[in-house]
């Protein structure tokens, strides 16, 4: 456990967790980002324990999640940009300009926007494993704005009719169709991301304004990707096949990109295989 601090932003006031590990290899530090409606300590706290690399550990709530906030204390649209602002401004308030990055999901997309802007302002690009990024899942950007746009429903079904349940679960069979639906896990599933469910129906939208503006600006993709030198991509073995093989093909065409599939994982991957997911982590930040 740690100590929650927070600062205060113009747009929000933003809740991060900093944890120190004394018995780390290294003194080096990592940013930790978490996917949409599920606080950052909720989905890294059973991977903590496990990391080796990193002296420190900075693990923020996105604004609309966890403890994080606008200042008028309503849940608002947000934005993928607005977002990446906030952990860029959060960076500078613990004076971080080195670190290595993990991300999950709609972090996965904050963290490729952030590094794509270093990358553009002559900063140093961040070394990054990435835990089924939102906008890698299809490799024509076409068809995954159709897939988007499933999401889309179950935001407005959460919006819209108040009907969490049948919004959270719209979303599961949209991002995990061949999950294994064991009636505790779903209902785990559920109960995570019940927790502020408009702050995720927005979170869920503002992934899909992303992938639109993308699909409006077919460089734009290619060049975050083109912006990442060293990542790390992990799948779950029952996530859809398209994702995966789109995976594969981002690692054959970079160089020093990897890809791991994880055995009976399907999105909620971090939730489900913590230290393996973490093991491999660990031998990943531990080269180059």
């Amino acid at each position: 456990m740690s100590d929650v601090f927070f600062l205060s932003l113009p747009k929000a006031r933003i809740a991060y967790r900093l944890y120190e590990n004394p018995n780390a290899e290294t003194d080096r530090v990592c940013l930790l980002l978490h996917g949409a409606g599920v606080a950052g300590e909720i989905t890294y706290s059973p991977m903590l324990p496990y990391f080796t690399q990193w002296r420190w550990m900075l693990v923020p709530d996105l604004k609309g999640m966890g403890d994080s906030f606008h200042h008028h204390g309503e849940e608002d649209p947000v934005t993928i940009d607005e977002l990446t602002d906030e952990v860029d401004a959060l960076l500078a308030h613990v004076e971080w300009d080195d670190f290595d990055l993990v991300a999950y999901s709609l972090g996965g997309l904050v963290a490729l926007n952030l590094n794509y802007r270093r990358s553009q302002q002559g900063k140093s690009k961040v070394k990054m494993a990435l835990l089924e990024p939102a906008s890698f899942d299809r490799e024509n950007v076409s068809t995954l704005m159709d897939v988007r746009l499933k999401y889309r429903h179950a935001s407005k079904l959460i919006r819209e009719t108040g009907d969490v349940e049948l919004g959270v679960a719209s979303f599961m069979d949209g991002v995990s169709p061949n999950r294994r639906k064991h009636p505790v896990a779903e209902a785990t599933t559920q109960s995570r991301l019940a927790h502020r469910p408009f702050g995720f129906a927005y979170a869920l939208d503002a992934v899909t304004d992303h992938v639109e503006i993308m699909a409006n600006q077919p460089s734009l993709r290619d060049e975050m990707i083109a912006a990442s030198d060293q990542v790390f991509l992990f799948s779950g073995e029952l996530s859809h096949e398209a994702l995966k093989q789109h995976y594969e093909l981002l690692n054959q065409r970079n160089e020093a990109w990897e890809h791991k599939t994880m055995s009976a994982c399907d999105h909620s991957l971090p939730f489900q295989k913590p230290r393996q997911i973490a093991n491999h982590i660990n031998k990943w930040f531990s080269v180059g």
